[in-house]
């Protein structure tokens, strides 16, 4: 087994502190004795105590009541995770008196005490052993033991009020550990020990592998490998574990190398489906000796990493690294002696909120083994770390902590007793008076085209107070379109959204000063606008996923997510998405664009810039250009102006539908129809923040394909007579419908008269429900 993840699993000093053997034991001259002894002392020496307590319970019957055997039993059951078994044990062997039985048996006393939870008794025995013996290093550990007690009786007293339980779709009977999470909690990504199965790597018994599995409602679906290649050398295969993941789930740390000082850090990125190569971090953060564990922040500006290079405090110390301009990373910062140790400081995850530090250390202030262990960096400084006590923490090894956005779900491994074997992952519920987080997590999907699919989309996020880009390039997934953004509080963005194929939307997202945390799921989905066979525009459409996409990806109908929807769709909000693209054009070309909200849950916008031309915006250095962003608070302001005027127009009212007819299979204006087409266009003069949605309709005359080409043709012929007089073709959109949408039966002539149609719509063209299909 990889013991990176369990720095004291065995929490042994030295070879020494295993030796039970006696001059009396080598010299038995029993056959069946001596034979067990051989097998019971290759067990104890590989580690394997599960293996060697059945052979001393054997030697048990053979030489009853022997004060070493009893010895060796009670620290093998003390270290297999049994110790209440072995206490027993221990404490016949320290009554015997017996020069057979080394003093180091109050050692294992009082830790197995320990771990049995009775702490007063533990320390006694603990105090006795550092009184009675001089062996420097054991004396400190159990100096150690004592601490750790103390911190245990003070923390097992007065437990959080939180929720624990076994995550046993995952678990098995062997080792599960290094839980990783996307921000909103939909993947997993965990390692696990397995059977080596592999032809030519037989001197390997058992391997590491990282596994992921998805978030089907409330339960975890089933794990698969996530196949990431591993390299074997001379027949030894690579170990690999999980050790970060970004907050979108896309970008995977893991830990990779043959032996302790040849581990390293690399990253793979998932492509579609799949997870690309691994590549390491680089030389500044991955050296020759030993790093364990990493964390980006959800920028990926800063990694945070565990390693034991020279110049340490001790052991494994976390450290930081920002990245440059040139996208490499800096020199590495050690955190410093308010959170590094002698000991081991290992297992770093920073919070979404980029301030909030999870570590393990098996220091004093643990409660035995590797506890969690929480820092807040305040103005630059670090807070003193604090145990985040039980029932997270026990005496045994608690390590791997990871969070979710909202500060509501954790998720960690421990080797505590009542798990399925090895070492469990473990969830943590945490109630909200006690994880408040305040960031705003917006996610959900870019899709593009009719019908609508994935496209290659980047992502550019720029700071309206800095006017600088606050992560370099968001890439929703290739093949589902998926993406995550999380914003801190009372923050402005401009967000520039490109998908293959189509022109840069300019997006503007405020963000306010909540002390709450929110999750947004939002679907976009890019259109061409068509006319006569030919691209004219393009148009955008967001669905809210808490009313019509997925319910498997909505979180919850909480009123407060649709008060928060308010206040980030403010006026001058042109959408309330989280994705932008990054692209710079040097020659700005007209655009078009589209509305429509076929569902209160649905809203599809147009822009309402008379020109139709690209707009540069200035991030930093560069020129961006988008369409123009929508500005709804101008909008809104002229649309309430017009409102009184538009209310008492005796002529034409924007929340009425107005008609004209045609001829049987003609699609030709008739005279009567241009009289009542100019009152449109002299509304949609005055009133530049509306559109028009013109549908056409047919009879039951003829067959129904004839008739939708019919009914076609005459919702043009409106657009048509609109454009000529000057309303720009964004304005105006155009469907037809055939005979599938009659007012009556079409019994008679008349009937058919009143179906013969084209029905014109006034929308608003910021808020408005305006499109082609």
């Amino acid at each position: 087994m990889n013991q990176r993840l369990h720095t004291l699993a065995a929490l042994l000093i030295s070879g020494a502190l295993l030796t039970v053997h006696t001059d009396g034991w080598a010299q038995d001259k029993n056959p069946e004795v001596a034979k067990r002894i051989k097998k019971a002392d290759a067990f104890l020496a590989a580690k394997d105590y599960k293996q060697a307590i059945p052979v001393y319970l054997e030697l048990d019957k053979l030489i009853p009541n022997d004060p070493a055997n009893h010895y060796a039993l009670g620290l093998c059951y003390t270290q297999a995770g049994e110790p209440q078994k072995g206490l027993p044990y221990l404490k016949s062997a320290i009554e015997s008196k017996s020069q057979d039985v080394p003093n180091k048996v109050h050692f294992w006393y009082g830790k197995s005490l320990h771990l049995s939870g009775k702490f007063d008794d533990a320390i006694a025995a603990l105090n006795n052993f550092r009184q009675s013996d001089n062996n420097v290093e054991l004396v400190t550990e159990a100096a150690k033991l004592v601490q750790q007690c103390n911190v245990a009786k003070a923390l097992t007293s007065k437990p959080e009020d939180v929720f624990i339980q076994s995550v046993d779709a995952i678990n098995t009977p062997s080792t599960e550990y290094g839980p990783v999470i996307s921000a909103d909690e939909s993947v997993l990504i965990y390692t696990t020990i397995k059977k080596n199965t592999t032809p030519g790597t037989s001197s390997v018994k058992e391997y590491e592998d990282v596994m992921i599995t998805h978030k089907n409602g409330s339960q975890w679906g089933p794990s698969q490998s996530v196949g990431i290649p591993v390299p074997v050398a001379n027949g030894v295969r690579s170990n690999i574990g999980s050790v970060g993941l970004s907050p979108d789930g896309q970008k995977l740390l893991v830990y990779i190398g043959t032996t302790a000082n040849s581990a390293d850090i690399y990253s793979s990125v998932l492509q579609g489906d799949k997870w690309g190569a691994p590549a390491k971090l680089g030389r500044e953060v991955n050296s020759t000796y030993q790093e364990n564990s990493a964390s980006f922040t959800p920028d990926e500006k800063v990694v945070y990493f565990a390693s034991n290079r020279p110049g340490g405090l001790g052991g494994l110390d976390i450290y930081k690294a920002e990245k440059q301009a040139d996208g490499s990373w800096g020199a590495p910062v050690n955190l410093g002696p308010t959170v590094n140790s002698k000991y081991d400081e290992e297992a770093p995850f920073i919070h979404p909120d980029k301030k909030t530090l999870y570590f393990t250390s098996n220091g004093p202030n643990s409660m035995g083994g590797t506890d969690i262990f929480k820092a807040v960096n305040d103005k630059g400084k670090w807070t003193t770390p604090t145990n985040v006590g039980a029932p997270v923490n026990s005496v045994y090894n608690d390590s791997y902590f990871a969070l979710s956005a909202d500060g509501k779900k954790g998720y960690f491994s421990s080797d505590r007793p009542g798990g399925k074997g090895g070492s469990d992952i473990y969830f943590l519920g945490i109630p909200e008076e006690l994880g408040v987080v305040a960031l705003t997590l917006m996610k959900g999907r870019i899709l593009a085209g009719e019908p609508a699919k994935a496209v290659k989309t980047t992502i550019k996020v720029v700071d309206k107070l800095t006017n600088e880009v606050i992560k370099g390039v968001y890439n929703p997934n290739a093949k589902t379109g998926d993406y995550l953004i999380i914003f801190p509080p009372n923050r402005q963005y401009d967000m520039i959204i490109e998908a293959e194929g189509f022109k840069p939307y300019l997006v503007n997202i405020h963000v306010p000063n909540q002390d709450y945390f929110y999750e947004l799921y939002q679907e976009i989905v890019l259109l061409p606008v068509m006319k006569d066979g030919k691209v004219v525009g393009q148009g955008i459409a967001v669905k809210n996923a808490f009313e019509d996409v997925d319910k498997g990806k909505a979180k919850s109908n909480n009123d407060n997510v649709y008060a928060l929807m308010g206040k980030i769709l403010t006026a001058e909000d042109s959408l309330a998405l989280g994705a932008l693209l990054e692209s710079v054009y040097s020659d700005p070309t007209d655009v078009s664009a589209v509305t429509k909200n076929e569902t209160a849950a649905e809203a599809k916008y147009m822009y309402n810039d008379a020109s139709g031309k690209m707009q540069a915006t200035k991030v930093g250095n560069e020129t961006v250009y988008t369409m123009a962003a929508l500005d709804t608070k101008a909008a809104q302001a002229a649309a309430n102006a017009k409102k009184e005027v538009i209310t008492q127009s005796t002529v034409l009212k924007p929340n009425q539908v107005y008609i004209v007819y045609f001829d049987t299979d003609k699609a030709d204006l008739k005279a009567d129809a241009k009289p009542e087409l100019d009152k449109v266009f002299e509304f949609l003069k005055k009133n530049p923040t509306y559109g028009v949605k013109i549908a056409g309709h047919t009879d039951n005359s003829g067959t129904p394909d004839r008739n939708l080409a019919i009914s076609d043709s005459r919702a043009k012929a409106v657009v048509g007579y609109l454009v000529g007089k000057g309303i720009v073709a964004k304005r105006a959109n155009a469907k037809g419908y055939g005979q599938t949408e009659p007012l009556n039966d079409n019994a008679n002539e008349e009937e058919k008269k009143k179906n013969r149609r084209v029905e014109i719509t006034f929308v608003e063209m910021t808020q408005g429900n305006l499109s082609s299909n």
